[in-house]
């Protein structure tokens, strides 16, 4: 057996192809704009050449001997006729050229400047690592402007670059196109001094190298044909491209050969440029795009890589995972707010594996009989041995189920209390994907809590969350020591709560809580009850000939904890000018002043909810939260609040102003 080394690697660079290395790495010079021939071979120097890697399952590559499976395809190479300008290096060619003198090819900067460039960079001299950045931007911004070459005296000409690929100079005899050939000759007298200035590599990236000579042709692998279903073979965007480059550049070598006037094999290089840039990039702007025979643009190099379906956000960004499911999401005030309402279509999909022990297995019995599709039921048995028995082609459940043992796995469907990680892209922080409790719940959207919100930076104008379901006891635990919704309360941005009371139950807060709101024993008990308070009642604050009434206050003090004290500002003083410090609670009583958002508000640091979740802790918080907005909720539901025309009426008053 060989000894084999292992090494770490320290890094990767990325450096442009010179066409040496572009030949080197080619197994085959591609001539023929053929693909295959009239038996379905596949053509000799055509872009489907044996030799750049194999499609066909069972077929091995002619080059490295590997099936479909195993080999990674292998490059070809196109020799041009006439050089062309790599499109993705325009600008660096457009600068190289303002900076470059067109004689000598050296950057028309004094020899005592560049001296002292090449001391900052060498950090001979006082330098910053900003001052090092900057050098290329200083030395294009000096360059640009002489009209005379510090090192060989010859004038320099005026540049005019019409987009995307044609440089002109302006001379005395009129304006003069620089030439591919042209520029690429210039290039290559650059010495690597000057480059370096520039913030080139000499060794990885000289700039002659920006003008190709060579056409890299990519692997079958890269560009499949495919067979569609009447059998006639359909080729890929790129091999479209470069049929169009092979033959532009067949004509442009006989039109060479043949002595055709220069205007004609100008056209053609111009045409051989078009095909290259589009190949490239098919989104330039100044020129048309390639289109396919039906009329869709061609999707060429660039549009693979880059936008939301490219290679890197859709493909390696991108993740796809299974026992997930999205939804839109809808709101449910009734809702805990640890809780997400699921959809039972998404339960009844939605499995969570469940060890058969001795204390559920009559639980997990009744669900096997009830199967794959009645809720609450189950989709999988699997069996100690690895088996795994799919119950939507079972018959006779009854006999399978009396057949469980301890031991087997059940994978039953999501249900009630189960733990599951809700999230909202784009997830910014770490409470954009919080543990939350299953409640199912018939519909089609999953329902959220209205003061969830802002956490997620959810509304319910159509957004989307997704729904993901720990598989494993680890996991779960996870998501319930750390991920909860209550855990999540206090906010890093904020200092506070994150999650609070919003619109609806602000107001509900602020008409309950004001003077002068009195409740009968009915209504106040009602309240209690539906918000889950299981103490005593308290005595009536008001007993007069009416009645016996409640204050609201009364009705919110019964939620506080018993030993709380707290002194706070509310925003309804603070926006009337009232008295500071209005807000009393004394002994979990609210004794002054109205709850508002500065008390029970969602993004409000120092509220009472704050101060209850940093004294009592989170499960306290979020018991009290629960309760006051269950009840608000109620509460404004028969207190109503609406307007009128007059309270959108200007004032008299305001009218004569």
């Amino acid at each position: 057996m060989a000894l084999e080394t292992i090494k770490i690697i320290d890094g990767i660079k990325f450096s442009v192809w010179s066409p040496t290395e572009i030949r080197k790495y080619s197994v085959a010079e591609i001539t023929a704009p053929e693909t295959y021939d009239e038996d379905g071979m596949s053509v000799q120097g055509g872009l489907m050449d044996g030799r750049l890697g194999t499609l066909e399952p069972g077929q091995k590559c002619i080059t490295c001997g590997n099936t479909a499976a195993r080999c990674p395809g292998h490059f070809g190479h196109i020799e041009l006729a006439e050089p062309v300008l790599h499109i993705a290096f325009i600008d660096n060619i457009y600068k190289l050229l303002l900076t470059t003198c067109r004689s000598c090819a050296r950057l028309k900067i004094p020899k005592e400047d560049l001296e002292e460039y090449h001391r900052i960079l060498n950090k001979e001299a006082a330098y910053t690592v900003v001052s090092v950045k900057h050098i290329p931007d200083q030395i294009i911004e000096k360059a640009k402007k002489e009209k005379t070459c510090p090192h060989c005296g010859k004038s320099q000409y005026d540049l005019i670059f019409t987009k995307p690929t044609i440089f002109i100079e302006k001379t005395e005899l009129g304006e003069n196109r620089l030439l591919p050939i042209t520029i690429r000759e210039r290039f290559s007298h650059m010495i690597d001094d000057d480059l370096k200035l520039l913030g080139y590599d000499p060794s990885t990236a000289r700039p002659e190298w920006f003008v190709l000579q060579v056409l890299p042709v990519p692997p079958v692998t890269v560009r499949p044909s495919i067979i569609l279903e009447t059998g006639i073979r359909s080729e890929d965007d790129l091999t479209h491209k470069l049929v169009d480059i092979i033959r532009v550049n067949q004509r442009l070598k006989e039109s060479k050969e043949a002595g055709t006037p220069p205007l004609i094999v100008q056209d053609l290089v111009d045409l051989l440029q078009y095909h290259t840039t589009t190949y490239f990039d098919n989104e330039v702007s100044g020129i048309p795009q390639a289109h396919h025979r039906s009329g869709r643009p061609l999707k060429t190099l660039t549009q693979r890589l880059k936008g939301k379906e490219g290679r890197f956000r859709g493909s390696l960004s991108g993740k796809r995972v299974d026992f997930s499911s999205r939804t839109v999401i809808s709101p449910d005030p009734s809702l805990d707010i640890a809780e997400v309402g699921v959809p039972e279509s998404v339960a009844l999909k939605l499995t969570i594996p469940e060890v058969v022990t001795e204390w559920n297995i009559e639980r997990l019995k009744r669900l096997v009989i009830n199967g794959p599709n009645k809720f609450p039921g189950a989709n999988y048995i699997v069996r100690p041995d690895g088996v795994k028995i799919r119950l939507d082609f079972v018959e006779d459940r009854e006999t399978i189920a009396n057949n469980i043992e301890i031991g087997y796995l059940i994978e039953r469907h999501l249900s009630d209390g189960d733990i599951v990680m809700f999230n909202r892209q784009p997830s910014l922080h770490q409470m954009s994907i919080m543990g939350h409790y299953v409640k199912v719940l018939p519909g089609k959207t999953f329902r959220l809590h209205p003061s969830v919100c802002p956490p997620y930076n959810a509304d319910f104008d159509g957004d989307e969350m997704n729904l993901h379901v720990p598989q494993s006891e680890e996991a779960r635990a996870e998501a319930i020591l750390l991920m909860r919704v209550q855990d999540q309360l206090i906010s890093p941005r904020y200092g506070g709560p994150i999650i609070g009371a919003l619109r609806d139950f602000i107001t509900g807060a602020y008409l309950l809580t004001k003077d002068g709101t009195t409740l009968n024993p009915q209504e106040f008990s009602n309240l209690a009850m539906i918000a889950g308070y299981n103490g005593t009642i308290p005595e009536p604050a008001i007993k007069n000939k009416s009645g016996q009434f409640y204050t609201g206050k009364q009705l919110f003090s019964l939620f506080m904890p018993k030993d709380f004290n707290y002194v706070i500002t509310s925003k309804w003083s603070k926006g009337t000018k009232g008295p500071a410090k209005d807000v009393v609670i004394k002994n979990g009583q609210l004794i002054s002043g109205v709850i508002d958002k500065a008390s029970i508000g969602a993004e409000e640091p120092d509220s009472v909810l704050h101060r209850i979740t940093k004294d009592y802790g989170y499960d306290e918080a979020k018991k009290f939260l629960n309760s006051i907005l269950i009840m608000l909720k109620q509460f404004i539901t028969h207190y109503g609040f609406s307007y009128g025309y007059s309270d959108l009426e200007l004032s008299t008053k305001t009218k004569e102003n």
